[in-house]
């Protein structure tokens, strides 16, 4: 995902915790090939001030965790954000994580991102 200069210094913050390693092909089928314990990230836009958020589910052996939100125009309601989440392959094995965008009280989803891992 492309970013603005905009609050450069906390993405590069954020990527360092969440490693440099992106996951890519959401939806394509095609796993991403990790090592056990190497991290890497999923950046998302996201826009909370309208309700809607990320929503993760993920197999048991692999751990997703949220590690920074950087808004694009801080202070401006409705403008969007993007989150960052580290990704780690506990054990060896291929894994599935389910991102859901959605407004929790709606119920469902009106985008869904699957992303493939192989632990090796």
């Amino acid at each position: 995902m492309v970013h603005g200069d905009r609050d450069l210094d906390d993405r590069t913050v954020s990527h360092r915790r969440a490693g440099r390693h992106p996951l890519a092909g959401a939806n394509s089928g095609k796993a991403t090939t990790l090592r056990r314990g190497q991290p890497a990230r999923v950046d998302l836009q996201t826009n909370a001030s309208t309700g809607y958020m990320w929503k993760v589910d993920a197999d048991r052996g692999i751990s997703v965790t949220l590690v920074a939100t950087v808004a694009t125009r801080p202070g401006m309601v409705g403008a969007p954000s993007f989150a960052t989440y580290r990704i780690v392959g506990n054990r060896l094995g291929m894994y599935r994580i389910v991102f859901r965008y959605m407004r929790p009280w709606e119920g469902r989803a009106v985008r869904t991102l699957t992303h493939l891992v192989r632990v090796v």
